[in-house]
């Protein structure tokens, strides 16, 4: 149960950072709105709050069950999905360097799930 709300949690971060992307976008398309209306008028921002506190609450959960050492090396997979999200969606490019880093970091959570 815990490694599934892991992936759970780990989902809800990645859709998150993918939100406050287009939440982003959405600011700069509409330069004609002052500060707290490009926000008031955001869907894309609610999404990501609701996603990010949606995330705290498994989180929390999460940890009653596992160790924070164990849970939080792997919950940075996140960092793969958003990055092959932000790909996909939005077009960003995609260097060696990035490709290195991802490699690090599954190697890293491969090196921590190990017993």
């Amino acid at each position: 149960m815990p490694y599934l709300l892991l992936t759970i949690n780990i989902a809800l971060m990645s859709i998150g950072q993918l939100l406050f992307k287009q939440a982003a976008n959405f600011l700069n398309d509409n330069e004609q709105l002052n500060f707290l209306m490009k926000y008031i008028l955001n869907p894309w921002f609610y999404g990501a709050v609701f996603s990010f506190a949606l995330s705290t609450f498994v989180w929390v959960k999460i940890l009653t069950q596992m160790k924070l050492s164990v849970a939080y090396p792997v919950l940075s997979i996140s960092y793969i999905l958003t990055t092959i999200g932000a790909i996909l969606l939005f077009g960003e490019k995609f260097s060696a360097i990035n490709f290195f880093g991802i490699l690090c970091i599954m190697v890293g959570v491969s090196l921590v799930s190990i017993k």
